[in-house]
């Protein structure tokens, strides 16, 4: 687990000019608890991830954001980076992004997979509305992957939030085309007296065509440097998803 706790870190010291000298970010410790039914044949784990972002610009001209994750289950070692290009303003944001990810399972296998696509977000008062549209392949799998996120998040205070989201897509791989989905729902709570948050989330998804569906539950604590609300993160800050693409299937492919 060192070695990869390490690489999070490394991986985002590499891939920003200075953590310090960017506007904002945050990293996170979470744990994730999971069920799998595959054509009948049901199983579960639990593992850990250590993650973080940190965004600078896009207030009316471009902008960045960086995220890398590294994650330990029970039989399986992953990791994955990403990043994003966009222009955000009071009312909007806009971009694209790419991100690669490999898992490798004990026993030796392991897959490859990227994903790029275009996102964006739309402003109401309290409420942020989202979008994505995804592209991806696994290499090791061959198997690709197309899909539309769907989600919002309200802000019943500046540091409180709950969210909800749902994804439509199709795998293709070895001659065979599958139709998927994917929902969730998620809270967040930032303390008044500490940039320190909690957050927690429930996640489903299923492959109809391969009778095939998960389900998973988390929790987890984040630090967020700096000096803003959770709101204030959202609007200007690293409030772009990690990951997607092949990646929300992990637990089925």
């Amino acid at each position: 687990m060192k070695k990869y706790l390490l690489g999070a870190a490394a991986l985002l010291a590499i891939a920003a000019p200075s953590v310090a000298a960017a506007q904002n970010g945050y990293v996170d410790l979470s744990y994730q608890s999971a069920e799998a039914d595959v054509g009948g044949l049901e199983a579960d784990g639990e593992g850990w991830t250590l993650g973080g972002a940190t965004s600078w610009g896009g207030d009316g001209t471009f902008g960045v954001q960086l995220d890398a994750l590294v994650g330990e289950a029970e039989d399986s070692s992953s990791y994955n980076v990403g990043g994003h290009l966009f222009t955000r303003n009071g009312n909007y944001l806009f971009g694209g992004f790419a991100n690669y990810g490999n898992t490798d399972v004990d026993g030796g296998d392991e897959v490859d997979a990227w994903t790029v696509g275009l996102e964006g977000q739309y402003y109401l008062s309290r409420t942020t509305l989202d979008a994505a549209l995804s592209y991806g392949e696994g290499d090791d799998i061959d198997a690709e992957f197309t899909g539309l996120d769907l989600g919002a998040t309200h802000f019943l205070t500046d540091n409180f939030s709950f969210s909800g989201g749902v994804g439509f897509g199709s795998i293709e791989g070895a001659g065979d085309e599958a139709d998927v989905i994917s929902y969730g729902l998620g809270a967040e709570y930032q303390f008044a007296s500490a940039p320190i948050s909690l957050f927690g989330g429930w996640q489903h998804a299923e492959i109809d065509d391969a009778d095939a569906e998960a389900d998973s539950l988390s929790v987890g604590v984040r630090y967020n440097f700096g000096g803003q609300t959770l709101l204030e993160r959202n609007r200007s800050g690293a409030s772009l998803s990690r990951g997607g693409g092949l990646g929300r299937f992990a637990g089925l492919l």
